[in-house]
């Protein structure tokens, strides 16, 4: 057998699967039997696409099969089965591909702990990050392409202690000889596992602080899959550029289509940064029906895809746009819906998620139909209310996430006393269900994220750092807890400082930052903030100025002291992988004296 031709999926089904025997997302003993079961029905249709060359929608798309997806997943096993023993957590290493798939169901055919982390890359801090996930997961090998082998390995060296294996999963086409022998995809024998087996550590985005892994078993990817794919239609072709190793592109992109026998279609984070425009291209040509991105990416395409690009553009088949894994803008959404409805987009497409990986990624989707947000009147947020606004006081439009998953006890709960808030408070969201994890990997300090009581004694409760409040019996989120500033005993939300700024002041960036001052932390009494935000374009002699403005309209509007207005250069804002800005970073660069500014006040 060649490396090329497609391996018979049914070749040794009888090893652990009932032959009459169908499976769903909710009974599947484990991943790995659903997804033989997808490959058994479907051998020769296709299961991934990738636009290697988004430019060229024809000749530079690579295809796989579900068989020939399998094939290179019992390939990837055999050889991490013939170098670590099962239970081995193993870093995926990998761009954006075909590859990152095999890889992927690789290790949990080899009975072992997928990783998704991205390439190390030549900045620093990426470093630091990767390795931080390589010391904290325990990994014992990386599992990467032939293409990125160097890049990795010369990586690992820096790593102390013993040196890691470094396995390229795709094996050298020409002169192969026994090592491909060895890792023939008939070489492959199913491992035990069940619902209660690990299957990924989903390391999250690091905001803040070290990253931590979160323990996400079959069952958990199981049960949310099915709570989740309901609501979100999750049926026929998928795709987006997403990067595989955050949650929302590993489940939305690859494990929830692949599971539901659907395809998907992929294209690099990169080539969208470069030219959003190809990201709505792909989603004509291939007839995509759901792709999901932050905030910021709506954004993107409304500003930047040009008029020239819209001709004999078709979105009619796009029927959820769903916007998540960041805070979420109104008018951004409201904007995006308008410019592409001559594209044929159905403004009720787009549409508002809730999740994170703690839950498996899927909490809450806004409901069908018009996108749902109340302007909140600012003064009584800040008391913990949300009261629509009235007379000419300063507001803020908050977007629905829709109805938690019924599958979900969510509260609302006061962070300090732990009491339960009721609708129309704004409190921390505490979340317990079958898909929450059961903590982070290593750690000894779970029971106070994971299973967290509240003041009346109900227990089990993930403590989630976001806040929110209900409102119709809708989820409304609007921060995240370690961001709030509290002024006089007002809680002062960065995001509006943020908000306000922007709309007030046209000619700033699109990307800024507050946070709190120098010697306050954020929920210090009476702390002063100090603003930080990218421009573009404005004269030297103009900044001096402008932040002036800025410290009035933040004094006007919120009645807050700003210590300092940093104006810097565009890429200076540091954000997560998935695209958050990390306030908590930011301030650490600027406490420090390494934020490089144009102007500083």
């Amino acid at each position: 057998m060649t490396h090329d031709q497609t391996h018979d999926p049914t070749h040794d089904q009888k090893h652990d699967l009932t032959n009459d025997r169908t499976y769903d997302l909710t009974d599947a003993p484990d991943i790995v039997t659903l997804f033989r079961q997808q490959v058994a029905a479907r051998p020769d249709a296709e299961a991934l696409a990738y636009l290697a060359d988004p430019a060229d929608l024809d000749g530079g798309v690579r295809r796989w099969s579900y068989a020939r997806l399998e094939q290179e997943a019992r390939i990837r096993a055999v050889r991490l089965r013939a170098a670590l023993p099962p239970g081995s957590r193993v870093l995926l290493l990998h761009p954006t591909g075909l590859e990152f798939a095999a890889a992927l169901f690789g290790c949990l055919y080899a009975g072992m702990i997928a990783v998704p982390a991205p390439l190390p890359g030549g900045h620093r801090h990426h470093r630091r990050r990767l390795a931080a996930i390589a010391r904290d997961s325990g990994a014992a090998a990386v599992l990467t392409t032939a293409d990125q082998r160097t890049e990795v390995v010369e990586w690992a060296a820096e790593l102390p202690g013993e040196p890691m294996a470094v396995i390229a999963g795709d094996l050298p086409e020409p002169d192969a000889g026994d090592l491909l022998a060895a890792a023939a995809p008939d070489g492959w024998r199913p491992v035990p596992v069940d619902r209660s087996t690990v299957a990924v550590l989903q390391y999250t985005s690091g905001s803040t602080g070290d990253p931590k892994g979160v323990v996400l078993r079959h069952d958990h990817i199981l049960f949310n899959a099915a709570v989740g794919s309901p609501p979100l239609d999750f049926t026929g072709q998928v795709g987006g550029w997403l990067p595989l190793y955050h949650d929302m592109g590993l489940f939305t992109q690859i494990v929830w289509p692949l599971l539901l026998g659907g395809r998907s279609v992929l294209m690099a984070p990169i080539a969208f940064i470069r030219r959003p425009a190809q990201w709505l291209r792909m989603i004509d040509a291939f007839g995509v029906g759901l792709s999901f991105a932050p905030n910021f990416a709506f954004d993107l395409c409304t500003r930047k895809v040009r008029e020239q690009d819209l001709a004999g553009l078709d979105l009619s088949r796009w029927r959820v746009a769903g916007c998540g894994s960041e805070p979420i803008d109104a008018r951004v959404l409201a904007a995006f819906a308008e410019r592409f409805a001559p594209a044929g987009l159905d403004p009720h497409a787009v549409t508002a998620c809730y999740g994170m990986a703690e839950t498996s990624v899927y909490v809450s989707v806004g409901r069908p139909g018009p996108l749902r947000s109340h302007p909140v009147d600012l003064e009584a947020l800040a008391r913990g209310e949300f009261t629509p606004a009235a007379g000419g006081g300063a507001t803020r439009e908050i977007v629905a996430c829709g109805r938690p998953d019924a599958s979900y006890d969510t509260l609302i709960v006061d962070p300090e006393t732990r009491e339960v808030l009721p609708g129309g408070r704004l409190g921390e969201i505490w979340l317990r269900g079958r898909s929450v994890s059961s903590g982070y990997w290593g750690r000894d300090d779970n029971a106070d994220v994971f299973d967290a009581a509240t003041a009346d004694g109900r227990r089990g409760f993930l403590r989630t750092g976001d806040l929110g409040v209900f409102s119709g019996g809708e989820l409304y989120v609007h921060g995240r807890l370690k961001d709030l500033i509290i002024v006089h005993g007002r809680n002062v939300y960065p995001q509006d400082i943020e908000y306000e700024l922007r709309a007030q002041h046209p000619e700033l960036g699109r990307t800024g930052v507050v946070f709190a001052g120098p010697g306050a932390d954020p929920g210090a009494p009476d702390a002063s903030v100090v603003v930080t935000h990218e421009v573009v374009g404005i004269p030297a002699d103009r900044l001096p100025a402008l932040a002036a403005e800025i410290r009035h309209t933040v004094g006007r509007e919120f009645g807050i002291a700003v210590a300092t207005v940093a104006l810097v250069k565009p890429g200076t804002v540091l954000r997560t992988t998935s695209g958050k800005v990390r306030r908590s970073a930011m301030r650490d660069l600027f406490r420090e004296g390494r934020l490089v500014s144009l102007h500083q006040d």
